[in-house]
């Protein structure tokens, strides 16, 4: 890969994912420029979901400048342990995508990517940009994959778990001539979920588990797919679709546990 100041060489080669392999107080801080340069270094184009940059240069020769500024701070703090963590983070067994809004407005991005190969875990948070199309800096860090998901859960918006335990419904928008939510006995289960989501929202996002490395952003058949929704004056919920459509009342405790057992069953699988 030619960043207009030589190439950035990762060293690309097996990586041991034993105990002994990585530095688990490892963390770096990137420019959007400087983390994309490193990704087109492992042989990746599209940066791992759902982290998004688009650079600022309005020439072609200011996008050379930048570029060429990114390889070689770059090239400046390369070294073997942050190769390890683009090797895990470029292959991994079981990956974990969250991408959703919050805010006043809702329109400040929450963007994190996790990975997971052998006893180890790459978590790289993107931090919000000026737009909601284009992300800011990028963290990268390097820890036990067994507290990989309770870090990113940390990283999602703080909110108590919802006061209602459960609410669900059929869900039969694939069936011709019957509402969105409905059930063929009675339909108050459905008015009840209508209203449910029709509340005020503080944060939404989306969470998806799957199994070893992504080339672009469509997901796999078998990806474990879930919502959380945070409802003003109430608290979270996590939402899964499908036949019935459900809203579980879940603390952070709770969404921590629901990717844990995602991440095993994908773990056991391989």
């Amino acid at each position: 890969m030619n960043t207009g100041a030589g190439a950035v060489n990762t060293g690309a080669r097996a990586v041991n994912t034993g105990a002994e392999a990585v530095n688990t107080q490892s963390q770096w801080r990137f420019t959007g420029m400087e983390f994309q340069i490193l990704w087109e270094a492992v042989g990746r184009d599209r940066l791992p979901y759902p982290l998004k940059f688009r650079p600022a240069a309005e020439t072609m020769t200011e996008l050379t400048m930048q570029r060429k500024n990114a390889a070689l701070r770059i090239r400046q703090i390369l070294d073997e342990s942050m190769t390890d963590a683009l090797q895990i983070l470029a292959e991994p067994t079981v990956r974990i995508e969250v991408s959703g809004f919050h805010g006043a407005r809702m329109n400040t991005v929450t963007r994190l990517h996790g990975a997971i190969a052998g006893e180890w875990g790459v978590l790289v948070e993107q931090l919000p940009g000026a737009a909601a199309d284009s992300g800011s800096d990028v963290v990268l860090s390097v820890q036990r994959a067994s507290v990989l998901v309770s870090a990113m859960v940390t990283h999602l918006p703080q909110c108590q778990a919802g006061k209602v335990r459960v609410a669900s419904a059929r869900n039969t928008k694939h069936i011709p001539g019957e509402s969105i939510l409905s059930r063929a006995d009675d339909s108050r289960p459905a008015q009840e979920l209508v209203r449910f989501f029709r509340r005020p929202r503080t944060s939404i996002g989306e969470i998806t588990i799957s199994s070893g490395s992504a080339i672009d952003s469509r997901p796999n058949r078998g990806d474990v797919v879930f919502q959380w929704n945070d409802f003003a004056d109430d608290g979270r919920y996590i939402v899964r679709g499908g036949e019935t459509l459900s809203a579980v009342a879940a603390s952070a405790l709770d969404v921590e546990t629901a990717i844990m057992a995602a991440v095993s069953t994908k773990r056991q699988q391989r």
